[in-house]
């Protein structure tokens, strides 16, 4: 099931709801569908907070089949930005060292079961997958 979302992070309740009810609807529970709202919102917020001057909605499919949930953001107009590209992120490196970003991409790239990246044109499709029994 696809909806499109305002560029902004007054969407994300309407997001949540979206994806919450092809979840239940799906009898997706637990750490799977935790999962599944954790990626889904650090990758919505990173398409508002890094594109700022695009004004289009931004596309996202959920699909629950077999027994994985896949889920589908698509944005158009933008740069590209691979988020499947390796981040170099020290997670054991004390706080005070560390510099800000790319942790998000990384727990993205860490808690997907599989994710893709797709550029053509100014159109920007990240998809990622997470089976529905962890």
């Amino acid at each position: 099931m696809e909806k499109a979302f305002a560029r902004s992070n007054d969407s994300l309740s309407a997001i949540y709801e979206f994806a919450q009810e092809i979840l239940a609807t799906n009898s997706v529970g637990g750490a799977a569908c935790y999962s599944v709202h954790l990626a889904l919102e650090e990758l919505f917020v990173n398409m508002v907070k890094y594109n700022p001057n695009v004004s289009s909605d931004i596309e996202v499919n959920v699909d629950v089949i077999d027994d994985k949930v896949k889920v589908t953001l698509t944005e158009y107009g933008v740069p590209k930005f691979d988020v499947t590209a390796p981040r170099d992120v020290d997670i054991e490196a004390p706080l005070a060292e560390r510099t800000p970003g790319g942790l998000g991409v990384y727990l993205i790239q860490n808690l997907a079961d599989s994710l893709e990246y797709e550029y053509v044109g100014g159109r920007s499709r990240v998809i990622f997958t997470k089976k529905t029994e962890v």
